[in-house]
């Protein structure tokens, strides 16, 4: 048998990892209560415009788009600035 003909051993995972465990899910719970808690408080502050303000905003970043990102930070700015000018 050559050397390459051997397979290597499947790799196990060390169990120091968090892999299938439950601080991965729980990090993840915590980030959604937090995003909907920050949406929620949007909603009721600014109406609907906030929320589309909110979601241009994050899809811009998510998307890397400088346009769609600033359109949506400009609508937020004027919203919250509304009672200013």
């Amino acid at each position: 048998m050559t050397p390459h003909a051997r397979l290597a051993p499947p790799r196990t995972a060390s169990p120091g990892t968090t892999e299938g465990g439950t601080t991965v899910p729980a990090l993840a719970l915590l980030a959604a209560i937090f995003v909907v808690g920050i949406e929620q408080t949007v909603q009721w502050k600014y109406g609907a415009a906030g929320v589309v303000g909110l979601l241009l905003l994050t899809i811009g970043i998510k998307a890397k788009s400088p346009a769609v990102s600033s359109v949506g930070a400009v609508m937020l700015a004027l919203l919250v600035a509304g009672p200013a000018l």
